[in-house]
């Protein structure tokens, strides 16, 4: 039946008074998710592609820019959005928010790409500093750094006022907490963290961390640091922190759910200083339970935690262009998947289509009665979640009866 349509409507195509065709148009770049810090420039990329050229404009916050007498704010050749000197302060955030290209053909349509989120990084907070402490050697150590999660990318350490190399023993949890494991008598010192986001840098409390000598007694196993629940994206990265103190000097091993984790031979799985869990390039399969077991032979001590996956709105089924008359009805196809389940929502030429006895959505597609010639254009399906968004587009014709001859 698809197929006698299809015939159907190319014959009157061309037993019209014009050959139309529908016209490729759409982005080759969208914006994406962008993290900045006060004072420093900033590219929103976006380019689409029609012929002739697209008009680009830009939207922030479902706001059309005036980007002509915007002095910081300008349009690049190819469409995207340059924003130089980043402005950020307590109450004044002008350039955080959301973004969205429009790119516009005249007597053709409007499409807009997916919306991004520009977020500048705020000022820095500790939420928890440094303090001294004693730790016996071949032991693991913490020493806490914990900023708005924002600027834990620009968390730095420094040990006796010169800057601290990280490595396989050392590292810096994705909270900005310092995690020294096997403890030697060259750890011990005076430490602090810093924070550089674009201001003057902010400097943590100093703590002096002291080495002792391996004593002939033993010592109550504790947690040092215990994993906590994340939510994590397929495709990014997830770290359950675990550290543990204790003579003799514990062990740390994991289980998911009721299985062992073998971290030796596994790609994605790497224990990290002091028994953190490290799992990279995640999949819908790694949520779940997880178990930090940590024992000295003594004891045994355990600490869980819940890892949930989430994924970006994916399309299943794209809408397709059409080719129509005046008076019929057409549906346009979106079907989408993701986690949280996203949200669908139509627009026509850069304009929401508001549901009515005219414009239907039924399960994420998109019903036109009775169409009109104004009803020609450009119609996308944008499928949104916690996660992100995404758009899927189509061009509809409105065709000519052909003559009689």
């Amino acid at each position: 039946m698809k197929f006698c349509l299809t015939l159907f409507f190319f014959f009157i195509i061309f037993v019209g008074s014009s050959i139309r065709t529908f016209t490729p148009f759409y982005f080759l770049v969208e914006p994406v998710d962008t993290l900045s810090v006060r004072g420093s420039s900033v590219i929103l990329n976006c380019s689409a592609y029609s012929e002739p050229s697209p008009k680009i404009e830009w939207k922030k916050d479902g706001t059309f820019l005036n980007l002509v007498s915007d002095d910081r704010r300008q349009l690049l050749p190819d469409g995207s959005l340059f924003i130089s000197n980043v402005v950020h302060s307590k109450h004044n955030k002008p350039d955080e928010g959301y973004y969205q290209c429009v790119a516009t053909v005249e007597s053709l349509g409007t499409i807009v790409s997916r919306t991004a989120k520009l977020t500048v990084a705020g000022l820095p907070r500790f939420a928890s500093q440094p303090e001294p402490s004693s730790v016996y050697a071949g032991n693991s150590a913490i020493l806490n750094c914990e900023v708005n999660a924002d600027l834990a990318l620009f968390v730095r350490w420094e040990q006796n006022r010169q800057p601290l190399l990280l490595d396989d023993r050392v590292i810096k949890l994705p909270s900005g907490t310092l995690v020294i494991s096997n403890i030697t008598e060259g750890d011990g010192g005076l430490y602090r963290c810093i924070v550089e986001s674009g201001g003057p840098p902010k400097y943590s409390d100093e703590a002096e961390l002291k080495v002792l000598s391996d004593p002939e007694i033993t010592a109550n196993l504790v947690f040092l640091k215990q994993p906590s629940s994340l939510v994590r994206v397929i495709g990014q990265s997830a770290v359950l922190p675990c550290v543990a103190s204790g003579l003799p000097i514990p062990t740390i091993r994991w289980m998911k759910n009721e299985e062992a984790l073998d971290t030796e031979s596994s790609e994605r799985l790497v224990l990290l200083a002091g028994g953190s869990l490290e799992i990279s390039d995640v999949t819908e399969y790694d949520a779940g339970t997880y178990f930090c077991i940590a024992d000295n032979g003594n004891e045994t001590i355990e600490a869980q935690a819940e890892i949930t996956i989430q994924a970006h709105p994916e399309f299943l089924k794209k809408p397709a262009s059409i080719y129509a008359h005046e008076s019929m009805d057409i549906v346009f196809e979106c079907e989408v998947t993701g986690k949280p389940t996203p949200t669908v929502k139509w627009v026509k030429n850069g304009d929401m289509v508001i549901p009515s006895d005219y414009f239907k959505i039924v399960e994420h597609n998109l019903q036109v009665l009775g169409l009109v010639k104004s009803d020609e254009g450009f119609y996308q399906c944008i499928a949104e979640n916690d996660v992100g968004n995404a758009q899927a587009g189509a061009q509809l014709i409105i065709l000519e009866h052909g003559k009689r001859s």
